[in-house]
């Protein structure tokens, strides 16, 4: 006897809401798996650091050869999936039409740290990607540490650690519940490789930053991936003036998952929460072009609010 339509996740000839979301978790957990696998032998070789091109809107940025492997990797796990969806990347959008009209709409940072990755610092680098519905709802995401071999996944609306050594052990972690950034143990982080961040933040932080205790710590680095130190308790809260959406949106589910507040700050010390919208998917150059003039994502509104009413008034 065959299937029904509902056991074979299929309802008028389209994929089930059900299914859907299954083959979308499936898709970014084999990416997890699979990402990580093939990053790593590569980027512990030191290769894929040609320049292909610059990232519009980014002059910090370069697009290199390592970009592509993650992207192909994706792009083969959604054939695999026959999922009908649409892939924004930095440097390219792709849409797989053979099976449908797109469905789910995937947000992906091939490899963060990737300048670094160029000058072979000694910094991780991460893959990270996150899924949304058309309307914007977080599916599902994940953020690879290709060095550590270990990834943070969001798995029945939590986020937990994975470990390719030992696959079969998760283990959920949580954000911080700390309130001020005068408490010894706090950690803000920003982007500091750059002068176009970095002074920028200086002159509207460095007050907050001398006020911190001196055991508080500022972490000079930031990004897709900053969202898995969010969530597992090292990073208390990440500001930045001018974040790329690429930036925000491929670890933005991540930051959903753990329950942090991710917001757009106005001049006047109003705020918006960032999230995935539908302009987005529609006018892709909005996605790789568009800024976030004062952003803060932080684990508690306490923190929030104290970085609001920290930064220096400029005349």
């Amino acid at each position: 006897m065959g299937r029904s339509p509902q056991e074979s996740g299929r309802t008028n000839g389209e994929i089930s809401p059900r299914e859907l979301n299954a083959r979308t978790r499936k898709v970014v957990t084999d990416y997890m798996e699979n990402a990580i696998k093939a990053l790593y032998p590569t980027v512990r070789r030191r290769e894929g650091r040609v320049v292909l091109g610059s990232v519009p809107g980014r002059p910090e940025d370069e697009q290199l050869g390592i970009d592509a492997y993650g992207e192909d990797l994706l792009s083969s796990l959604i054939r695999d999936n026959q999922l009908p969806a649409l892939v924004l990347g930095e440097h390219n959008t792709h849409t797989f039409t053979e099976f449908g009209g797109p469905r789910v709409v995937m947000t992906i940072d091939a490899l963060d740290n990737s300048s670094e990755y160029k000058r072979d610092l000694d910094t991780p680098v991460y893959t990270v990607l996150s899924a949304y519905s058309l309307e914007g709802r977080p599916i599902s995401g994940v953020i690879c540490n290709i060095r550590d071999k270990k990834a943070f996944v969001v798995h029945d609306d939590g986020v937990y650690e994975y470990d390719a050594e030992t696959p079969s052990n998760f283990r959920q972690v949580f954000a911080s519940k700390r309130t001020t950034l005068k408490d010894d143990n706090a950690t803000i982080a920003s982007y500091l490789g750059s002068n176009e961040y970095s002074l920028n933040f200086f002159r509207n932080f460095g007050q907050m930053i001398q006020e911190m205790p001196p055991k508080g710590r500022l972490y000079a680095g930031g990004g897709a991936y900053i969202y898995g130190l969010l969530a597992n308790g090292s990073v208390d809260a990440y500001v930045m003036f001018d974040e790329p959406y690429s930036e925000i949106f491929p670890g933005l589910a991540i930051a959903r998952a753990a329950n942090c507040t991710v917001v757009s700050v106005n001049p006047n010390g109003s705020f918006e929460e960032v999230r995935f919208a539908p302009e987005f998917y529609e006018n892709p150059q909005l996605y790789s072009d568009g800024k976030v003039p004062f952003f803060i994502a932080a684990t508690t509104p306490e923190l929030r609010d104290e970085i609001i009413r920290s930064r220096t008034r400029l005349d």
